[in-house]
This record gives C-alpha cells, sequence and structure tokens, in this order.
C-alpha cells in the first residue's frame, strides 16, 4: 500500500502565512502615521492620548521587556486587541466630527 505525497492538493506552505503576516506589518506601518497626524491636524488629542496608551505602550513593553515567550505572544494578542478596538471606535465616531476648515487654521498645509 503507498501513499503518493507528491499531490496537487495546497498544503499549508500554499497559504503562505508569512507573507499575508508581512503584508499586515506593512500596511499598518504605512497607516499608523497617516492615522498619527490626522489625529494630530484635527486636534483629536484624546485620541491620541488613548493611541498611546493603549496601542503603543504595550507594544513597547512587549518588544523591549518582555523575555517569557508565553508572555510576548499574551501581550502581542493583546496588543493586537487594542488596535483593533481602537480602529473600531475611532470608525465609530469620526462622522460625529465637526467638518475642519483646513484653509483658515494656523499652521494649515494648504498655502
Amino acid at each position: 500500500m503507498g501513499f503518493d505525497l507528491s499531490s496537487k492538493t495546497p498544503s499549508i506552505a500554499y497559504l503562505n502565512m508569512d507573507g499575508t503576516a508581512r503584508s499586515w506589518v506593512l500596511i499598518s506601518a504605512i497607516s499608523t502615521p497617516y492615522i498619527l497626524w490626522l489625529l494630530f491636524k484635527l486636534r483629536k488629542f484624546s485620541w491620541l492620548i488613548s493611541f498611546f496608551v493603549f496601542v503603543l505602550v504595550p507594544f513597547l513593553y512587549n518588544y523591549f521587556i518582555l523575555t517569557s515567550i508565553n508572555a510576548r505572544l499574551l501581550v502581542s494578542g493583546i496588543a493586537l486587541l487594542n488596535w483593533e478596538v481602537f480602529l473600531f471606535l475611532l470608525k465609530s465616531s469620526y462622522k460625529s466630527w465637526r467638518e475642519p476648515d483646513f484653509n483658515n487654521t494656523p499652521g494649515s498645509d494648504i498655502e
């Protein structure tokens, strides 16, 4: 009885999870500075503070202080969950913000 191990069905390597994870990191690395710049320009300082407390502090704590692998996995999961909750709350609340007038504000990008 023989088994053909070279079947044409896709394996777990076909899904390329490492590439998917790297693409999400790239998307986050590009979108985070834009979101922070936009919150600063709109003078939403409470949102900036909540970003630093709930998203950046757990990430930095995980990156610089923790040495245990299990603790790192737990804290990175918490940081990811905090990032998702932050984006969800930001998305659900920005519709109620007043439309900014970038033309007449001091320090605007439009000259």
